[in-house]
């Protein structure tokens, strides 16, 4: 196993990060976190060579990108996570999508955490639950969807046919309901940071049993220049230190990693991640970039084999 630091420099002048926003505008997702445009263009370029006949994990997957891009390409995609709720109709048509929660699930923090957030605006929830229920609404926002995701499919000649996603509500920490051995690939985008640090290891281990012992490997998580891992209270996530990342992941720094402290100047003078971040940062402080201020506490690295 490796690490790379995610240089915003390099792919950001790279023909798949012109892939990734590519995708992200045209299927109009592009209220994102502030580095997944980073994250999913070096995801996206470990994968794309991967054969499409691979079963693959998205650890932690939420209703984040990483899993639909994939399904796009042609892969079939098990997204395990704490926070998943049945599909919406236009997601369940494109992708013969699958929902179970595994008996094994139990609630964690972080769950708690994410449903504070959410019953902030009850209200509002509620009001688009009535409307987004309704069979015009569904109707209309499965051939919208259908519409974009073809589109885009037909602009990048992508011939694969479109992949299965099957969600379930699960700890990674322990599914049982997982045979050992299924999975050939593993993704993650920016979702381990977020396992509390005494239960990571079990976690890692969970991860490993249910993929083969030759799988592949894409994930991305928190790095910090700081020479401990430390805890970044509004996202409720981990940074990890070097030390930790080579001695949780069992993982070996790349070559051509600049050292951490130059790598977050560089997040922190990134104009291009800095003019491009999602309008829901300004109205909370429970994020990676709390109250939409541009000060960057962490970067995203990469870990693969």
């Amino acid at each position: 196993m490796q690490y790379a630091f995610l240089n915003p420099e390099r792919l950001i002048n790279s023909s798949q990060f012109e892939f990734i926003t590519d995708f992200i505008n045209s299927t109009s997702r592009t209220q994102l976190g502030w580095h997944y445009a980073i994250d999913l263009t070096w995801i996206y370029s470990q994968v794309k060579n991967w054969p499409v006949g691979y079963r693959v994990l998205d650890a932690g997957g939420g209703s984040g990108p990483t899993q639909f891009l994939l399904a796009e390409l042609g892969f079939n995609v098990t997204n395990l996570d704490l926070f998943l709720n049945q599909p919406a109709h236009r997601l369940r048509n494109r992708y013969q999508m699958k929902f179970k929660v595994a008996d094994s699930y139990e609630k964690t923090t972080y769950v708690e955490h994410l449903e504070r957030s959410s019953t902030k605006h009850q209200v509002f929830k509620i009001i688009k639950q009535i409307i987004t229920d309704s069979g015009l609404y569904q109707y209309a926002s499965t051939r919208k969807h259908q519409r974009l995701h073809d589109q885009w499919r037909s602009d990048n000649k992508i011939i694969n046919d479109v992949g299965c996603l099957t969600w379930m509500r699960a700890n990674l920490c322990n599914v049982p309901e997982i045979d050992s051995n299924t999975f050939d690939a593993v993704v993650s985008l920016s979702a381990i940071e977020h396992i509390p640090l005494d239960m990571l290891p079990m976690a890692w281990a969970e991860i490993l049993r249910i993929c083969k012992p030759d799988v592949k490997i894409a994930i991305t998580t928190s790095a910090t220049e700081q020479k401990a891992t430390w805890f970044h209270q509004p996202s409720q996530g981990h940074c990890f230190s070097e030390y930790d990342l080579k001695t949780l992941f069992d993982a070996q720094a790349v070559k051509s990693n600049l050292p951490a402290s130059d790598m977050l100047r560089v997040y922190r003078s990134c104009h291009y991640l800095k003019n491009n971040l999602a309008s829901f940062y300004s109205k909370s402080g429970d994020n990676g970039m709390p109250w939409g201020k541009w000060n960057p506490k962490y970067f995203p690295v990469g870990l693969f084999q």
